[in-house]
């Protein structure tokens, strides 16, 4: 369960288009109007997929300033007003940059205290605008909605003393480029979430057409240990998970551990935002006639279908206890 508590949030609005910083004076009503935006905004950039851990020196610029906007109120302001402006700074440098608001919050995720700061990017939308004698079809920016991700965020976790970050890529000197880490926080990059668990998946499978461990394939057995860590609220570690899916070939389990770390993916290292979408509960078999099976992965791996090799080489599939189907 992802729990956010709230104590404080302040909002600026960066106006790139017309190059100006306007400041709140005030932190934002928390009220129930407001209260779900924010929260949803906040568990959004909290536990998104695209978080990565950065490591930096344990007196970098990014913890101070977050020690300090936690001694008071004037602090807080002050310190999100310096790095507003260099946000500023460092956005006008973008041709593409488009205006945003600047959410800083005072929180706890899941008992740790951190301070959040996330870039709400403006979203352009088509709109009818009706003048004296005339109707016309314009664009104009508009502030994300509740359930759209996060394109930007710093995350100063101020208890275990790291940054996290999510960055979007724009056109930087003529070419897709991130710009946060590389011209600020200049920190140690890990993988995200996402590259954790793709890792996992193209290990597993290379492992498995090279020791044949799984001949009804390893990636469905992979998905159904990370469904039921999900659901018993036990960490997703990729490298346990892969080895145990490998297991019955002590080689391609001992190569695993040796290839996940050349990859970046440490003994201890946890997946945390991993939801319980539909493409992780569900496989898919495709057949060279074109024929497509898709499944939940429980099932496939408990052997509701069966897979029996002719004697000319083809393969026959028995799908058993089915008392009646539906054609879509």
């Amino acid at each position: 369960m992802n729990t956010i508590i709230i104590n404080k949030i302040l909002v600026h609005m960066i106006d790139f288009e017309h190059r100006k910083i306007h400041l709140s004076k005030d932190f934002a009503a928390i009220n129930d109007t407001t209260h779900d935006y924010y929260h949803k905004k906040l568990e959004k950039a909290l536990y998104s997929a695209q978080l990565k851990r950065l490591s930096v020196a344990s007196l970098h610029e990014l913890l101070l300033r977050g020690d300090q906007m936690l001694e008071s109120e004037d602090n807080f302001k002050s310190q999100a007003k310096q790095i507003t402006e260099k946000l500023f700074a460092l956005g006008s440098q973008i041709e593409e940059m488009p205006n945003c608001n600047v959410l800083y919050a005072d929180c706890y995720q899941d008992g740790v205290h951190v301070v959040a700061i996330v870039k709400l990017n403006y979203k352009y939308t088509d709109v009818s605008v009706v003048e004296s004698d005339n109707v016309r079809i314009t664009r104009k920016q508009v502030l994300p909605t509740q359930g759209q991700a996060i394109d930007e965020a710093i995350v100063i976790n101020l208890e275990d003393r790291y940054i996290s970050l999510i960055e979007k890529k724009y056109l930087i000197n003529g070419r897709m480029d991130t710009y946060l880490n590389s011209e600020w926080i200049k920190g140690e990059e890990t993988l995200t979430d996402r590259q954790k668990f793709n890792t996992m998946k193209r290990v597993a499978n290379q492992l498995n057409e090279v020791h044949h461990v799984n001949g009804n394939g390893v990636l469905p057995a992979l998905k159904n240990e990370i469904v039921q860590a999900v659901m018993d609220n036990e960490p997703v570690k990729p490298m346990a998970l892969v080895k145990k899916v490998l297991a019955n070939d002590y080689q391609a389990s001992e190569e695993a551990e040796v290839m996940l770390e050349d990859l970046g993916i440490k003994e201890d290292d946890v997946i945390k935002a991993l939801p319980l979408t539909k493409t992780l509960q569900r496989c898919k078999i495709v057949t060279d006639t074109e024929i497509e099976i898709s499944m939940n992965v429980e099932d496939y791996v408990n052997g509701t279908l069966t897979k029996i090799i002719n004697d000319d080489g083809t393969t026959t599939f028995m799908i058993e206890n089915v008392s009646e189907f539906i054609v879509k």
